[in-house]
């Protein structure tokens, strides 16, 4: 059940489901009263023994199931009637969204979007928030009627199902334990996986095949978030879980658009779901950020993406994408995002960055490495530090709190990666490669500083330092870190957090200026704090040269000769990124 449009909204027949509800109904008055009729019809006087008693043991427990069946069929019924109500409700709001874009000279398209009608109308400048507002609602409460329709039905479903004999039952199945968030029911000698990557790896190689899809299917919940399991499994039920999130929130967010608000201008009641809590706030930007992964795994560009992680438990939606098929990647890189990383806002251009850098590194890979595929991760499953935090205490960006918290997860991830890989090719396991921008490099730095996986390389850029004061407190082999920094990067200049990693001579410090690169291609430069990932650039050049384990062919970081510190810029022949203090 994918979430809805306007376009949807505006096609619902709140009739039809009136109709179907009669419809319903009357199914069920006629099976009571036949099973009335037929109460008193059993096995006569006439008949006795053995099979006479059978007989009418068989047609008690029939009579008594139409009955519950009809019970049952009554609730279905009482349930689309509401949910017809609800659609009728969300259309009468979808209709003063309506009112109001055309007083505004505009027109709501179906995918919520504003287009002008060419006339040019006195109107508030608040129309175009005021209309938004309106619609959202209109379509969260057409999302929450659908998603109360279906957990009702699903409920009296399982409630007033007729079980079968239990010879004919499938294997690992209880007929009485429905789900009605998931629609299934629970495979009852299937524990849940443990905690820990690698048992959780051996967990899932013990289930058959049969076993496996059963589990997806009934406790997504149990498989998407789970480290070492594989990605398709994981891919398979996080989108499972995404569309079940996607509904739950927008029901929540439909249950509290009647919440008290401080809004005293009149025109704003419209927008009390929005106005009214923390809370409210969140569940737009979660469902902003679920519309967002849905688009990404959308893409239609024959690449395959996996929803490796989904989390929307918290404050903050966190979700990690792939660019290619993990389980068959002879190197992945993960790209773990700073300040202000959001999966709605970021989510997409980040992956389109990551993937580019990925194709790059899987071209060196098999023209000069070891010919393995080279998958990319886009990793935003921490609560990066936003604008509005910066001056609160353990969310700051000048802070450690959200790289403390958020690093375990990253570690994680890497042993979930490490463990999965080993079980899908034990002989030579996927090679991990970290790829930390801004505060990013810090909580990739607590990372490896806590590792409890190899990590064959790392490459930070844009560093504010990785939260050590040596290379060897991180778990790298030799040599394999890596350092990017362009020369008017003002965050790579602060060293907020411990030494500069910019400065370490066991570092590899990279070029990211205009350089003449092995394939024959001109590297462009990398200016400020955001170009480090720009594809064409020497940057992205060595980013995939890294992942791809070809790092004799990355470009270094040209040493400065002697130079007058009276010159504004250092000799053309040499990189000197600016330093702070």
């Amino acid at each position: 059940m994918t979430a809805p449009t306007i376009g949807d909204v505006r096609r619902a027949r709140p009739d039809a489901l009136g109709h179907l509800a009669t419809r319903v109904g009357g199914h069920a008055a006629r099976l009571r009263a036949a099973a009335s009729a037929r109460a008193t019809s059993g096995p006569g006087d006439t008949w006795t023994g053995p099979a006479s008693s059978a007989a009418g043991g068989r047609h008690t427990e029939l009579m008594v199931t139409a009955r519950t069946v009809a019970d049952g069929l009554d609730r279905c019924a009482a349930a689309i009637r509401a949910a017809g109500e609800q659609v009728a409700d969300a259309q009468r709001t979808l209709d003063q969204a309506e009112r109001a874009a055309r007083a505004g000279g505009t027109h709501l398209l179906d995918s919520g979007a504003l287009a002008s009608t060419g006339s040019v109308l006195p109107g508030s400048p608040d129309t175009a928030v005021v209309v938004a507002r309106l619609a959202e609602r209109a379509r969260a409460d057409y999302g929450a009627a659908l998603f109360t329709l279906r957990a009702r039905l699903t409920a009296a479903s399982g409630r007033y199902a007729v079980s079968p004999p239990a010879q004919s039952r499938a294997p690992h199945w209880s007929s009485a334990s429905w789900s009605p968030w998931w629609s299934q029911a629970s495979p009852t000698s299937i524990s849940p996986p443990p905690d820990s990557p690698i048992a959780a790896s051996a967990w899932f190689a013990g289930l058959s095949d049969i076993e496996r899809d059963e589990v997806i299917r009934s406790h997504p919940e149990w498989v998407g978030p789970r480290d070492g399991l594989p990605a398709w499994a994981r891919d398979r039920a996080n989108r499972l879980v995404l569309e079940s999130v996607a509904q739950r929130l927008m029901a929540e967010l439909a249950a509290r658009r009647d919440e008290p608000t401080d809004a005293d201008q009149p025109w704003r009641d419209v927008l009390r779901p929005q106005l009214r809590s923390r809370r409210v706030i969140e569940l737009i930007a979660a469902l902003d950020g679920l519309r967002a992964i849905k688009e990404v795994l959308a893409t239609d560009d024959g690449r395959r993406r996996q929803l490796l992680s989904l989390d929307a438990t918290g404050g903050t939606l966190t979700a990690a994408v792939t660019s290619g098929d993990v389980d068959g990647a002879g190197h992945v890189a993960v790209f773990v995002p700073g300040f202000q990383a959001d999966v709605a806002g970021d989510l997409a251009s980040y992956s389109r960055g990551v993937e580019a850098a990925a194709d790059l590194a899987d071209r060196l890979s098999r023209a000069h490495g070891d010919g393995r595929p080279v998958v990319g991760v886009t990793w935003l499953g921490y609560a990066a530090p936003t604008v509005l935090e910066v001056v609160v205490p353990g969310r700051s960006v000048a802070g450690w709190g959200p790289a403390t918290a958020g690093s375990p997860a990253l570690g994680s991830l890497l042993a979930g990666l490490d463990a999965a890989g080993r079980a899908a090719h034990p002989q030579q396991p996927p090679r991990l490669v970290l790829w930390g921008h801004s505060y990013g490099s810090l909580v990739t730095g607590l990372a490896l500083r806590d590792a409890t996986v190899p990590v064959a390389a790392a490459v930070v850029f844009g560093s504010p330092g990785m939260g050590v004061d040596t290379v060897a407190q991180l778990r790298l082999p030799p040599g394999q870190l890596y350092v990017e920094e362009a020369l008017d990067d003002v965050v790579a200049a602060t060293s907020r957090f411990a030494a500069d990693p910019g400065l370490w001579r066991e570092a590899t410090q990279l070029s990211v200026a205009q350089q003449d690169l092995p394939d024959g291609s001109v590297g462009r430069v990398a200016h400020g704090h955001e170009e480090y990932l720009t594809a064409g650039s020497t940057s992205q050049w060595n980013l995939a040269a890294v992942a791809a384990g070809t790092t004799d062919l990355v470009r270094r970081r040209a040493p400065c000769p002697p130079w007058s510190p009276l010159s504004q810029q250092p000799p053309p022949s040499c990189e000197r990124p600016m330093r702070l203090g």
